[in-house]
């Protein structure tokens, strides 16, 4: 199955993310019309304890494809996929693969939206009272990246060459998002970002039912956050109290036997503190990057590259071990990063005690790297 090239044009509003200016942009999101059901509250609160911020919005427990039975996951020819049909919002990038497309829309049920003044004066939530001092407004745009216009292309079987593509894109966006962000993100009070920029760019890949990857189609999401995770904090506190970043700390840190491979500007490894079996992460050499788009050509590819080799050990692992497929790749970016990417296959339950913040990690890293090492000759 796919998306038929015919249907992909009728829904392209910019072929280019880089064409659009923002208040473009902004019109193009605030004028979806099936986005506007499923809007955000708006706002966030923070847990004293951690200093995580919760977002909320709860017509996203509405989506149709939502709570579908396991079995659809290992279905991936299913004939009921609503991207194959064009049932999606309004293209704003879109390049040409060797076979089909990859493109970016807006999320139909966004976790962040540019919600105007008239939006959040009209939103009726314990957030907007005084009493509240730890949250504030919420605000930023939702996208969703589909690797292919083909449903069972993905990440793991596309030729290097296309990888490149829809990592340049994924790039590319990044950069949009970020250079924008004072006009995408005006009227958001809570926005502290460093330099030119006024916000967080996130991107992570969530796959399978168990991790919230509700649609089977390869897909990543991009949020532009006018809120600061919690992860970027701790970088940027990282790099102050120790002077390097994490990542420049890592490659030097980690045992050379938990190396699993070595791509020239990057490096693929079982981190020594592997927090559930099978963790992965892909660290660039170049350890004072920030962002995804300051990666030139040759490094990218090392990045989508790696992306292909840790998404097929996962793939190949999970099943082995009797586990539903399920991962999380995120994408590490800002200030103190070093700019890592984490590959996090769903592998074993979080108990009481990790919730608590004591892990009990169900398998060695030293042996973990050595099997992972045997997936990948024979890749």
């Amino acid at each position: 199955m796919k998306l038929p090239a015919h249907v992909l044009e009728q829904l392209v509003q910019s072929w280019r993310i880089g064409d659009l200016s923002a208040e473009e942009l902004l019109d193009l999101f605030r004028n979806e019309p099936s986005v506007r059901s499923f809007l955000p509250d708006g706002y966030f609160v923070t847990d004293p304890r951690s200093g995580i911020r919760i977002l909320f919005n709860p017509a996203r427990s509405r989506r149709p494809h939502d709570n579908h039975s396991h079995v659809q996951e290992s279905r991936p020819e299913e004939s009921n996929c609503i991207i194959c049909q064009g049932q999606t919002t309004g293209i704003v990038d879109a390049a040409q693969l060797s076979q089909g497309y990859t493109f970016i829309n807006k999320n139909r049920f966004p976790a962040l939206f540019p919600l105007t003044s008239e939006d959040l004066s009209r939103q009726k939530s314990f957030g907007a009272s005084s009493e509240y001092k730890s949250g504030g407004t919420a605000l930023g745009l939702h996208f969703l990246q589909w690797t292919s216009s083909l449903h069972d292309r993905d990440w793991h079987n596309m030729p290097a060459a296309d990888r490149l593509i829809v990592m340049e894109r994924l790039a590319a966006l990044e950069e949009k998002l970020l250079v924008e962000s004072p006009q995408l993100l005006k009227g958001a009070e809570t926005s502290t970002g460093e330099g030119p920029e006024a916000g967080w760019v996130l991107i992570s890949k969530n796959f399978g039912r168990l991790v919230g990857g509700s649609l089977v189609h390869g897909h990543q999401q991009i949020v532009l956050s006018s809120v600061m995770p919690k992860r970027y904090s701790d970088h940027r506190q990282f790099e102050q109290k120790r002077g390097e970043t994490f990542g420049a700390f890592l490659l030097r840190e980690n045992p050379f036997e938990l190396m699993v491979k070595d791509y020239g500007p990057a490096v693929l490894l079982v981190p020594y503190f592997m927090r559930r079996p099978y963790d992965m992460m892909l660290l660039f050499k170049r350890t004072g990057l920030r962002y995804l788009h300051e990666l030139d050509r040759v490094e990218l590819q090392a990045a989508a590259d790696g992306w292909r080799d840790a998404i097929c050990i996962m793939r190949e692992v999970m099943p082995a071990i009797g586990r539903e497929t399920a991962f999380i790749v995120l994408t590490n970016n800002g200030p103190g990063s070093g700019l890592y990417f984490e590959f996090r296959p769903y592998t074993q339950e979080l108990g009481g005690f990790e919730q608590l913040g004591l892990l009990v990690c169900q398998a060695d890293p030293a042996d973990t790297a050595g099997h992972v090492k045997r997936i990948m000759a024979a890749l």
